[in-house]
């Protein structure tokens, strides 16, 4: 049985995704989760709390995702080319990409640093499975490991930016494919 506080989670990490932090009040969880004002604020005193728990277990489960659709592919191109399959539902936005906007985020110090701590642990992922390509020889030896993890990240992301703002899955696909077609011809 889920108790209490996990069901706040679970209610702020769908509504918070994709309605906004902003957007969404306290009340609007506590309907949602079905928990009452008493429990809902035992466990999260202020909003930027729940917050916080929020953007750290999306972080945790993009991470996570994206680590289960490397996992058991031989070569670091091939987990590279799993990674930028992670925007094939582009037009639902990213777990954690969305929070950058929403200026709820932005202005409290400890989301903020959630954040870049969840787009940190993605980036050392990324920056491994490129030096991990180099040595099986599947990706170029020349690359900058550091900067070619930040260039996946920044295009998987703009992908999900450009097929919102399109309405298209299209823009996100062509986006991520042109990538690949330039990485494969450094």
């Amino acid at each position: 049985m889920i108790d209490s506080k996990q069901k706040v989670i679970n209610s702020a990490k769908r509504m918070f995704w994709h309605g906004g932090y902003s957007t969404t009040s306290p009340k609007q969880v506590m309907a949602d989760s079905g928990v009452g004002q008493g429990s809902y604020y035992h466990h999260f005193p202020s909003k930027a709390e729940l917050g916080r728990e929020v953007v750290e277990a999306n972080g945790r489960d993009l991470l996570a995702s994206v680590q289960a659709a490397m996992e058991g592919l031989p070569t670091g191109r091939e987990r590279l080319v799993a990674f930028l399959g992670s925007a094939n539902a582009a037009l639902d936005g990213c777990q954690i990409g969305n929070f950058t906007y929403d200026a709820g985020i932005q202005a409290e110090p400890e989301l903020r640093a959630a954040l870049s701590s969840a787009f940190g642990q993605l980036s050392s992922l990324l920056e491994d499975t490129v030096r991990e390509g180099q040595e099986d020889g599947s990706l170029p030896a020349g690359l900058d490991p550091q900067k070619t993890a930040a260039a996946v990240l920044a295009v998987v992301e703009g992908a999900f930016v450009t097929a919102r703002a399109s309405g298209q899955q299209a823009s996100a696909d062509d986006a991520t494919a042109g990538f690949l077609a330039l990485l494969l011809s450094a």
